[in-house]
């Protein structure tokens, strides 16, 4: 089963700030993530946020993060960021 995707604004517009390369990369991963949400790839760590309610998760994608939660069969990607230098991404 494919699921849907829907990205919020601010995630749209930081994927238009990347370099191509690096855009690409995560539209290939979240293109992936249409067909299973849950199974982390190579070069690809997907982690569930502890305390969050909807359960959200994490996409791990190089210097990126992708954070997402799923509603029946529509993932949707609230942001978008860049891996800061601490561990915190409040």
């Amino acid at each position: 089963m494919a699921f849907k995707v829907a990205i919020s604004l601010q995630a749209q517009k930081y994927m238009k700030s990347l370099d191509r390369p690096d855009a690409r990369k995560i539209k290939a991963h979240i293109n992936e993530l249409r067909q299973d949400p849950y199974t982390p790839r190579p070069q690809c760590d997907i982690l569930k946020e502890k305390g969050k309610r909807p359960p959200l998760y994490r996409m791990r994608v190089g210097k990126h993060r992708v954070e997402f939660f799923l509603e029946e069969d529509t993932i949707f990607i609230s942001r978008m960021f860049q891996r800061s230098g601490d561990s915190d991404y409040s």
